[in-house]
């Protein structure tokens, strides 16, 4: 079963009802961390929980598309901002999970000294059915969901292991 969300601007899902924050610290430049978060088919290797990624069609961009396998979840993300050495936005376009309308993810990349950055995940989602009376069960369950991220920092915590930093080739 799949639900297609609805896709809003940026500046609508600001005030979106679900908004979780993470930052992560990362001993990386800002262009080194996008190269390992451009690279879709390493993110089930860091990313904690994801088992699966594919890309279906253009994989670099915006408007590139892929699907990922996420716990229980299947979700098919859109990009929509694709800046190197800055910045990632997606929006969620299809799942098989009911209970959002509309969600998008933002992961910005800040220097931070040499040779770091701080990475900002920011997710933002617009609950539909059961999770309009409860937006606190939906932002707990995307938490929890969104953990993950923070293996990011582990890829770059011994750069003398180079194959640590390997990304797949055929981006």
């Amino acid at each position: 079963m799949h639900h297609s969300l609805v896709q809003r601007p940026a500046e609508q899902m600001a005030d979106a009802p679900v908004v979780i924050e993470q930052e992560i610290s990362l001993e990386a430049t800002p262009d080194e961390a996008f190269e390992v978060l451009a690279d879709h088919r390493s993110w089930p290797r860091w990313f904690k929980g994801m088992r699966r990624a594919r890309i279906d069609g253009a994989a670099a961009g915006a408007g590139a598309i892929r699907t990922v396998w996420v716990g229980p979840a299947r979700v098919q993300e859109q990009f929509v901002a694709w800046r190197p050495g800055e910045r990632l936005t997606f929006d969620v376009v299809d799942t098989n999970l009911p209970g959002v309308l509309a969600m998008q993810e933002d992961w910005s990349l800040e220097p931070d000294g040499p040779d770091r950055s701080t990475l900002t995940v920011r997710v933002t989602a617009e609950p539909s059915g059961p999770f309009r009376a409860a937006p606190w069960l939906l932002r707990r369950i995307l938490r929890r969901s969104t953990r993950g991220a923070a293996g990011l920092a582990d890829v770059f915590r011994d750069k003398a292991r180079p194959e640590r930093l390997r990304v797949s080739a055929g981006r």
